[in-house]
């Protein structure tokens, strides 16, 4: 393959880093992982993500590839645990809840940690 080709969704060529933002491949990792445990099969998580991103686009008209396309990815995700019962809509609020409220008290360039919940 050429080396100038540009890969969908990134700045980079074929042969330099793929996913523009470190959440976008570590988001890819997870759901393939989940998909390879037995989580779900592929074809499952991709008629989710097909129907994600045919409803997004109604909304946006277009999605340019990065955060929107990985924003679809990880509502497909999400909609997929929900659909195979290994979470549910409040436990999914309250993890993204705990992680807002993590990262916005994390200072600068420290690891940001989710604190434990007593439920």
């Amino acid at each position: 393959m050429n080396s100038d080709y540009k890969l969908p969704f990134t700045n980079k060529t074929d042969d330099q880093i793929v996913f523009q933002n470190p959440w976008h491949s570590q988001l890819f990792a997870i759901t393939v992982q989940m998909s390879e445990k037995g989580n779900f099969n592929w074809k499952e998580f991709v008629e989710v993500f097909g129907e994600t991103l045919k409803k997004q686009r109604t909304y946006l008209n277009n999605l340019n590839g990065s955060n929107d396309y990985f924003s679809c990815w990880l509502n497909a995700l999400e909609e997929i645990l929900i659909i195979k019962k290994i979470s549910n809509r409040d436990t999914l609020t309250l993890l993204k809840e705990d992680w807002i409220e993590a990262y916005l008290s994390t200072p600068h360039g420290k690891p940001v940690n989710i604190k434990n919940r007593s439920v």
